[in-house]
């Protein structure tokens, strides 16, 4: 008996070593994945680049030296005004504005863009020391993030080897993106129908070679930063008149890291005495505590960022700020019919991505777009209410208009945060070839 017991004991201990094994090396690889491209200082004597177009280094001028950044877009993106004639009654319409982030490129816009100025800043100077890296990305077949940073990458002459980790919902705004990528003719197309290929791949990147790797939805602490200048953008313009303080932004939830850094970056706009983001705002996520010590979570992404900026001279710790203000003003939407199947539309959004036909958008347009055509100018006003993300989080803000019978005695300003680019691009590369190709090497 005591034989049997002392066996069990040993199998019980060999069982727990073995789990606490197999999460170790799991936090070691989310860890290094987090980490592969991490900030590092501009190129010495580099006046190629006017920093001050940075919202964050305009406002933390000590990153100036330390943190490389290149702007991708053109900057600040405008605030638009949009009404939804009659959508509860006649003449009673639904008011609110758009942070237009989907115009903040002729290449390729939407969210991705703030996500990238530091990752492919620091891309750019780590291909200079090490011209044989490789650039890997994650994502989705019908991925944003991989669409921007072949985009982006390759016009700063880098080597990126997108990855197609998994298939999508044979959606139409997924297809477009795989054949955008295709378009562009990246010397290498990693899929998931071949597994050992991709995390071969990573692995070296991680440990053996100077390759690098995008994250998923470009969620390390550089596309954190990057969002952070997005929401102090959005406080200068507050304080300049363009629209009022924000009671209640929407903004549709992926990877997390434009959510992590709006959060910070209120936070940090609070303690800078910006005259903005005053209000209780409520936005959208799911989070939980234990994601603080998870690389990729929101928990993790806060306190990173925040001490990285501590160590580099803010005087504030931005955490603990963070966290509270995620406890008293973000709102979680878990409604399961409302987000469906990932990467595509559910019943809700689409029938949310509907009202694109009556939305009526006014509001200067940037200008790059003085170039284009006037129907090609009239038909950017109105957003591209996709099905992958940004339908969903629309259909929130229409159902909460719909709620209000009556017009408020004090105006509620809603602000819809419009992350999917205007623009889908071409590369100039017969993607359909391409697309052939791919499939009979990927059987």
């Amino acid at each position: 008996m005591a034989t049997a017991m002392a066996w069990a004991l040993v199998i019980l201990v060999g069982l727990l070593l073995l789990v606490l094994t197999v999460i170790a090396i799991v936090l070691l690889f989310l860890t290094a994945l987090h980490d592969s491209i991490g900030p590092l200082p501009p190129r010495d004597g580099d006046t190629s680049i006017d920093v001050d177009k940075s919202p964050l280094l305009r406002h933390l001028p000590f990153l100036k030296t330390r943190l490389a950044w290149t702007p991708l877009g053109v900057f600040p993106t405008p605030v638009h005004t949009a009404r939804l004639p009659n959508l509860n009654g006649p003449h009673k319409d639904g008011h609110f504005f758009i942070k237009r982030e989907d115009l903040s490129s002729p290449l390729y816009g939407g969210n991705k863009v703030r996500t990238l100025q530091h990752q492919l800043a620091a891309c750019a100077i780590h291909y200079e020391k090490h011209p044989e890296a490789k650039f890997l990305t994650i994502g989705s077949s019908g991925s944003n993030q991989n669409v921007a940073t072949v985009v982006h990458g390759q016009a700063m002459g880098l080597p990126i080897h997108p990855t197609l980790a998994k298939p999508d919902a044979p959606d139409f705004d997924n297809t477009l993106n795989v054949l955008s990528i295709l378009s562009f003719n990246p010397s290498v197309v990693r899929v998931w129908t071949r597994p050992c290929d991709m995390i071969t791949a990573y692995l070296r990147a991680l440990f053996f070679n100077a390759d690098k790797i995008f994250v998923m939805g470009g969620n390390n602490m550089l596309g954190v930063l990057g969002q952070i200048g997005g929401i102090l953008e959005l406080a200068e313009q507050i304080e300049a008149g363009e629209l009022p303080d924000v009671d209640r932004l929407y903004v549709a939830v992926g990877s997390t890291c434009t959510l992590a850094g709006l959060v910070l970056g209120v936070c940090l706009a609070r303690h800078l005495g910006l005259k903005a983001h005053g209000r209780k705002n409520a936005w959208f996520l799911f989070s939980l505590s234990i994601s603080r010590y998870i690389p990729l979570f929101p928990r993790f992404a806060l306190a990173r960022v925040s001490k990285y900026l501590k160590e580099q001279g803010l005087n504030v710790e931005l955490e603990p700020l963070a966290v509270k203000f995620l406890k008293e003003s973000v709102e979680i939407v878990t409604d399961k019919e409302l987000i469906g199947a990932y990467g595509t539309h559910s019943v809700p959004s689409l029938a949310a991505a509907a009202f694109d036909k009556i939305i009526q958008v006014e509001g200067k347009q940037p200008e790059w777009m003085a170039s284009l055509g006037e129907d090609e100018r009239n038909k950017a006003m109105t957003p591209w209410l996709c099905g992958h993300f940004v339908a969903k989080s629309f259909a929130k803000l229409v159902d909460d208009l719909q709620q209000e019978s009556e017009k408020p005695a004090k105006p509620f300003v809603r602000l819809f945060w419009q992350i999917k680019s205007w623009i889908q691009p071409h590369g100039g590369a017969d993607e359909w070839s391409r697309l052939n190709q791919l499939a009979s090497i990927n059987v």
